[in-house]
């Protein structure tokens, strides 16, 4: 005998729920045979998963197998819908986790590319922070990321490439002192109260080390951020990337003087096959960014996993 798929949903099903009956009326089986399946799974592994009958403490081995079953019913559940995308679009699906700035204003335009060619293609689009992307690229709950820090991987399974570098500047409501400027220098910043994130530490200005030093408000949200300023009080450094879709009281300038950038990277699990329509999505986006005049200005990480898609 071997090891089935059944065989980890039941255990998987007991272990939550903490006895037999609760898991029998979860997975619609009966009691008898979800006990028949355990047995089984006992004797092929030739230890007990339970401490008890009453299936309410788990083992030593109970506890490791649990982590490794619930990974292992993911991943096959990923395969399976993996398949049947695949079987519908003869491309397959394309699973994508992105920080907010790129869900607002690059992906639209790739996703809109990518259904002309083909509409049958499902993407599946979460917009999450930096940590939580490269946690589902770890759990396989994402087929690539695209983030704006690589601080945080640390992992042989998770692959990186530069995907595109954009211009940092200011955020200020177009009816502020900033706003109304002829000419925008960083130095104007020094006095402005400054709403403050990780990447303002990119610029290496006196006064707008001034203003940070000086903040009391810090903010991670681009939504929250654009609220903020746009009472006209506030003013904030954010990427070119995330000015493209502002209301009309938001205004983003590039002030003259030294010029700071920001840069994206497009990150994948190696241990996932990225199916042909993940392949294409990659290549239109790298196209389509080089058309918003935002490519990379290094070529530093990995080759990314879309060289050899067809055009």
């Amino acid at each position: 005998m071997t090891i089935k798929t059944d065989m980890l949903r039941y255990f998987v099903a007991v272990a939550e729920a903490g006895n037999l009956s609760k898991a029998a009326k979860k997975l619609q089986r009966s009691p008898a045979a979800i006990s028949m399946m355990l047995k089984q799974f006992e004797e092929e592994l030739g230890s007990p998963l339970f401490e008890t009958d009453r299936k309410s403490h788990l083992t030593a081995l109970g506890e490791f197998t649990l982590a490794e079953a619930k990974r292992e019913l993911v991943h096959f559940e990923n395969s399976v819908s993996a398949i049947l995308k695949f079987a519908e679009s003869g491309e397959g699906q394309v699973r994508v986790a992105a920080m907010p700035a790129a869900v607002a204003n690059l992906l639209p335009k790739v996703i809109g590319q990518m259904h002309e060619e083909n509409p049958n293609i499902l993407v599946n689009v979460e917009d999450i922070t930096n940590a939580a992307i490269l946690a589902k690229l770890q759990s396989e709950g994402a087929d690539i990321g695209i983030v704006n820090n690589l601080s945080v991987i640390g992992s042989a399974h998770l692959k990186s490439a530069h995907l595109m570098s954009d211009r940092l500047g200011v955020l200020c409501a177009r009816d502020s002192a900033l706003g109304r400027k002829e000419k925008l220098y960083w130095s104007d910043l020094a006095t402005a109260p400054m709403v403050h994130h990780k990447l303002c530490d990119v610029i290496d200005e006196p006064a707008v080390r001034k203003a940070l030093a000086a903040s009391r408000i810090g903010v991670a949200s681009a939504i929250s951020i654009q609220s903020f300023v746009r009472g006209s009080k506030y003013a904030s450094p954010i990427p070119e990337l995330g000015s493209l879709s502002l209301a009309s009281d938001l205004v983003f300038r590039i002030p003259d003087g030294n010029a700071y950038w920001r840069n994206v990277y497009l990150v994948w699990n190696v241990d996932i096959n990225l199916s042909p329509a993940t392949m294409r999505f990659c290549k239109i986006m790298k196209r389509t960014i080089t058309e918003m005049g935002m490519p990379p200005r290094t070529a530093s990480g990995e080759i990314l996993p879309f060289t050899d898609v067809p055009t």
